[in-house]
């Protein structure tokens, strides 16, 4: 009887243990949620991204996917990794995704149907795609706010990251430096700097920036994505004491509410005075050295750095604070410019400015419900009767005009006396003067 009562322990054991054994060579992957992916109407397909984790004990070296719309299967397809994965990696899965057959939003569904041609044993085994199909994927720059001061002996890091953020995105990068208590000080930003440490450097008031190097966070901030192009063009007058800057904001989705705002910032570049004194307490800091060469700079200065060229610094703005609204009304009609005007005032009461040469308006579209900004824009200031707009062409291109627009967004058949938004058939706005 004993005997038979071990058997059966032993028996028990041995069933335990290959329950156990099958379940540590089960494969499980799990997706999660998709990154938005924007597509072109005209598109045959754009890669989505699709973040996937191995929370098995197995190296996982392919699996089988389909991507579906309402149980409707679109795609099915077989993806080997570039590298397997082991336990706990991550990998970013690129899919094809084909655009719908009208413009809007939706969700597909990525579901993973195999693991290495075996079952996938996750509990979830599947997770959505966002996809925005638009007639003109939408270009978006990044608003960086640094809050920074002369005194401040930690602050190089700050000038350091926005310095490298600009060689190496260009105007893609839409750079405030707010100084504060020094001589650089911007009253315009000062309530809203207060709350800050220093240095602190704000990517599109949606996420702090850290150290001297933010590449990839900026990277992951512009594939995120944006529902609209904005454009923002500024003209002196002719006294060159009042600046009219004037944005134009085209969403490529409709929209039924419209919860946002605008701030306009007055920029200039290489401010320097040998008077000016930026503490500096990375002076020989060489265990840091070889990040950035921006940063190997500031270790190779001194601790007190004389004759610095202090760039994007805030000289005026409005609706820093709280943003302007009014201009955007809902409903949003997608690719249906709306344009309106702002005017920097009196600029020759700001002693500050060293060269108008230099000054740059930025403007930041914000959404008035999450506080971040959504899209920026920056331009340089052209001559009274000319124009500046960024991103426009330079004349040689052959695509044909599909739309013109006045100030106000009302649309018009043939041009007409005074600033004409057009738009053209490759997705480009710009902005003409017709003076007959």
């Amino acid at each position: 009887m004993l005997r038979k009562y071990y058997i059966q322990i032993i028996i028990l054991i041995a069933l335990f243990s290959y329950t156990v054994n099958v379940k540590a060579q089960e494969h499980i992957l799990m997706p999660t949620a998709g990154q938005r992916v924007y597509v072109p109407i005209t598109a045959k397909s754009v890669k989505g991204k699709m973040k996937v984790s191995n929370i098995g004990r197995t190296t996982i070296q392919n699996i089988d996917y389909t991507l579906s719309l309402n149980g409707r299967e679109l795609e099915s397809k077989h993806y080997v990794f570039p590298q397997a994965l082991g336990h706990n990696d991550d990998a970013v899965v690129e899919v094809e995704v084909p655009p719908y057959t009208e413009l809007g939003e939706d969700e597909l569904v990525f579901t993973i149907t195999k693991v290495n041609g075996g079952r996938n044993g996750a509990t979830i085994s599947y997770a959505n795609l966002p996809r925005i199909t638009v007639t003109k994927v939408p270009k978006r720059r990044i608003a960086v706010e640094e809050y920074t001061a002369m005194w401040c002996r930690y602050c190089p890091t700050g000038i350091a990251l926005m310095e490298n953020l600009s060689h190496t995105f260009g105007d893609d990068f839409v750079g405030i430096a707010v100084h504060v208590d020094d001589p650089l000080t911007c009253w315009d930003y000062y309530s809203k700097a207060k709350g800050n440490r220093f240095p602190t450097v704000d990517m599109n008031r949606s996420h702090r920036l850290g150290y001297v190097l933010a590449v990839d966070e900026f990277k992951a901030e512009q594939e995120a994505g944006a529902d609209m192009d904005l454009e923002v063009s500024a003209v002196w007058d002719e006294s060159k004491n009042n600046i009219t800057v004037t944005p134009v904001v085209t969403f490529r989705v409709n929209r039924d509410e419209a919860p946002y705002g605008f701030a306009y910032v007055l920029t200039e570049d290489g401010m320097t005075d040998s008077r000016w004194v930026q503490n500096n307490a990375y002076s020989g800091s060489h265990g840091d050295r070889g990040v950035t060469k921006e940063f190997d700079e500031i270790i190779d200065s001194p601790g007190e750095i004389h004759n610095l060229k202090n760039n994007f610094v805030a000289i005026a703005a409005e609706g820093v604070n709280v943003p302007v609204t009014g201009h955007v009304k809902a409903p949003i009609k997608a690719d249906t410019p709306l344009s309106h005007s702002y005017v920097f005032k009196d600029i020759n009461s700001k002693k500050v400015i060293q060269k108008k040469e230099n000054l740059r308006v930025c403007v930041l579209l914000i959404n008035t419900q999450t506080g971040h900004v959504e899209n920026a824009a920056k331009c340089v200031i052209s001559e009274p009767k000319a124009t500046a707009i960024s991103s426009v062409s330079d004349g040689t291109r052959s695509e044909v005009v599909v739309g013109r627009y006045t100030l106000d967004g009302r649309r018009i058949t043939t041009p007409q006396r005074g600033i004409n938004i057009v738009r053209y058939s490759d997705g480009r706005v710009s902005k003409e003067v017709v003076t007959k």
